[in-house]
């Protein structure tokens, strides 16, 4: 009984931990409070890398080898070749160290598809975990409509903006010590009837952040296999905080999840396509068509100027073999055609090539998956919301190719896939032989 307390226990831990190292740089109670404000984010990426390889030599100690799954090669290759790539860069160009990161985290992806440890259980207990964040989302929105009717501004400064280079007039409040809103003297909130919804940031800097996150554990729910009240509730609960974050990019990666699943012409290959040529050749002309035709204002006016000016205009405007060291790139310049813009600039056609082809061996196998019928819908949801999450927030919004956040999930949807095949592939096995074990009647 105590061994599997104690089995309980460790998994909690070590999900908590996984729960930290993914949101530690989207959070206000890591980099604020703890930390002393957002100076200081870079210094957790070192020693949360660190923590990570450690765990992972750890359970390497523990097995004693290494395996390459059959399904694992490609994509195993591949990343050797962009973190030898990501190295000569560093070395020939001098990146800051930034390159050099990147090669770190293909490092960590590699070594944890070649330990083979199952850890599928982080997967509901980060389920459960953001389904109680949810809640107190969902608690806070009712106590402040019932007490204030939604009114912020009688509630005092927590965090003044400026310290987070929000925009002027806008600060962070805490309403009940549950959460974080920003109040802004223009208002960003949205009116129904007599009451004013304000957007849920939770303890993070802005509602993309907290959303994808939501996104993440209300994914890893989703996968889990229970079946019981309190998963559907939390599965509510998720919903309901995603809604109240009020992120356009959120319904954006659910509403494509539910087009891979019924869509089923749309494999690897195309999603990745497209994934590439998006932001480059199309957003810029439907956020046009949008703003400048349709007429569009207010709320929803504010959100496209938001996603635009987080994904860039969408050009490249320099093609060179190998690119140029990061230094090299004017920062407002870089910032204005987005990350895979940047991408073709630092890293040249061979880094945006490497990139693609990696982009479409690690989601290859989860397109596979979902394409059999015998795969229940919540699975496919859950990786297909998985691997969205990565692209639109990641990706597009924002604007790094490796980091902590996007490293657990680039591990779970390129080794989940195999994990499912063989849990369906013992079940299987399992039925046949409870069948054949079935004497015939005589």
């Amino acid at each position: 009984m105590n061994i599997s307390i104690h089995n309980y226990i460790d998994k909690f831990f070590i999900a908590g931990i996984v729960l930290i190292l993914f949101s530690s740089d989207r959070n206000l109670l890591v980099t604020h409070y703890i930390l002393g404000g957002p100076e200081n984010i870079s210094v957790i990426t070192i020693p949360f890398m660190m923590l990570t390889l450690i765990f992972l030599f750890y359970i390497l100690a523990m097995r004693g080898r290494l395996t390459i799954r059959h399904s694992h090669r490609r994509i195993i290759v591949v990343s050797i070749f962009l973190s030898l790539y990501f190295v000569a860069h560093e070395f020939i160009f001098g990146d800051g160290l930034t390159s050099l990161k990147y090669a770190i985290f293909i490092f960590i992806i590699i070594l944890s598809l070649m330990i083979r440890y199952n850890a599928f259980y982080i997967f509901k207990i980060l389920g459960y975990l953001g389904g109680f964040v949810s809640f107190i989302i969902v608690l806070q929105q009712i106590l402040l409509l019932g007490i204030e009717g939604g009114d912020l501004s009688r509630l005092e400064v927590a965090i003044p903006g400026d310290e987070w280079a929000r925009w002027l007039g806008c600060d962070f409040v805490n309403p009940y010590g549950l959460g974080l809103m920003e109040r802004c003297i223009w208002g960003y909130d949205v009116k129904i009837a007599e009451f004013t919804i304000n957007r849920s940031l939770f303890f993070t800097t802005e509602p993309k952040y907290l959303s994808s996150l939501l996104l993440i554990t209300f994914s890893s729910l989703l996968l889990s296999k229970t079946n019981s009240l309190a998963r559907s509730f939390f599965l509510i609960m998720h919903i309901l905080a995603i809604i109240f974050s009020a992120s356009a990019t959120a319904f954006a990666a659910l509403l494509v999840s539910l087009v891979l699943i019924y869509f089923k012409f749309i494999g690897p290959k195309l999603y990745s396509t497209f994934i590439f040529m998006l932001p480059i050749f199309v957003l810029p002309i439907v956020f046009y068509l949008l703003i400048e035709l349709a007429g569009i204002d207010g709320f929803l006016l504010n959100r496209l100027v938001s996603a635009f000016s987080s994904m860039g205009e969408g050009e490249m405007r320099t093609f060179t073999v190998l690119g140029q060291s990061i230094g090299a790139c004017d920062k407002e310049m870089c910032k204005e055609v987005g990350l895979l813009g940047n991408v073709t600039q630092i890293y040249g056609i061979v880094g945006f090539g490497l990139m693609w082809i990696f982009l479409y061996f690690a989601i290859k196998p989860l397109f596979q998956l979902i394409k059999r019928t015998e795969i229940d819908i919540s699975t496919k949801f859950g990786l297909c919301t998985l691997l969205n999450t990565y692209v639109f927030f990641n990706i597009y919004f924002f604007g790094d190719i490796f980091n902590m956040f996007g490293l657990l999930i680039l591990i779970a949807i390129i080794s989940l896939p195999d994990y499912i095949n063989a849990q369906k592939l013992l079940l299987s096995t399992s039925k046949s032989l409870d069948y054949n074990r079935i004497e015939p009647a005589s």
